[in-house]
């Protein structure tokens, strides 16, 4: 395996939002986060307030979690959190479904992104990876241990939520998102080490990128930062700088995206940094 140097996270895992933003809004915060005209309505007051070309949906990484049937606790202060895991034994692996984009919350946020392209708005949408989903249906320690006692298990799980990604990534793009913003960063490399991320995550997460790969239409894959350049250790994608401009990241992706039609996955960096050189990397899928 040719040795590449997994890029070091220089995100905010969570972003508060001001209570000046809610107070304006006269909503709460769980409000925000499960009606979509509301959710959009916030995205729009956090864009103008953090000076972006850009808003951003959802406001935390556990949705898709809450779409298998996890419990969701909302907390302003410190970001949401798992409250109850949808599985919470060896035997309800089985019960789980896959998630349905017609109801709850997923739903909403769906009906967020239309709303905030009709007011003429550039939309990213986050999408969390397969390792990410996995350990908030389940605690962590009991995703590794039914890994070692019963790997079919985990294999079928993964598969289901291949499944639910690949379907909510291309009802994002159907939605006209203009950037598929995809992190796992429970599964890593430097996280899970390169023999489960060759065989598990990694290839989870390599399945659900060629199984979109030809279906973005307008809409890019931005890979972060640690997923991309994990991929590339592995020998799952290849990478290659091009030259662009912008004002700001955001910016340079679309520029780039209007140079090269080709373009599909970008990587090896991080939406949310306001560093950046006159360059993206595109991330070719093997």
């Amino acid at each position: 395996m040719e040795t590449i140097n997994i890029f070091k996270c220089i995100g905010n895992e969570i972003d508060i939002i001001p209570d000046k933003l809610l107070e304006k809004l006269k909503i709460s915060y769980e409000t925000a986060n499960n009606r979509a005209s509301e959710m959009a309505m916030l995205s729009e007051l956090i864009k103008e307030e953090n000076k972006k070309g850009y808003c951003r949906l959802p406001f935390c990484h556990t949705v898709e979690a809450e779409a298998f049937g996890s419990e969701v606790i909302f907390n302003q202060r410190v970001g949401n959190r798992i409250g109850k895991y949808r599985i919470e034994d060896m035997d309800s692996i089985g019960s789980i479904q896959q998630i349905d984009l017609n109801k709850g919350r997923i739903s909403e946020v769906l009906k967020a992104v239309s709303i905030l392209k009709k007011n003429g708005e550039n939309v990213v949408l986050d999408i969390g990876g397969p390792i990410s989903i996995a350990t908030s249906v389940m605690d962590s320690q009991l995703f590794y241990k039914i890994l070692r006692k019963d790997r079919h298990k985990i294999d079928s799980l993964l598969k289901l939520i291949e499944n639910s990604a690949v379907e909510y990534i291309s009802e994002g793009i159907k939605r006209s998102a203009d950037i598929i913003s995809f992190a796992d960063p429970a599964g890593t490399i430097d996280i899970v080490g390169p023999k489960i991320y060759k065989e598990l995550s990694g290839k989870a997460t390599y399945n659900i990128l060629k199984r979109i790969e030809n279906g973005l239409g307008k809409s890019v894959v931005h890979l972060c930062g640690k997923t991309s350049t994990s991929l590339e250790a592995i020998g799952f994608l290849e990478s290659e700088i091009i030259e662009t401009e912008g004002e700001d990241y955001f910016q340079m992706i679309q520029n780039a995206k209007l140079k090269r039609k080709d373009i599909k996955f970008i990587g090896h960096w991080c939406l949310k940094t306001d560093k950046f050189k006159n360059q993206v990397v595109v991330c070719n899928i093997k």
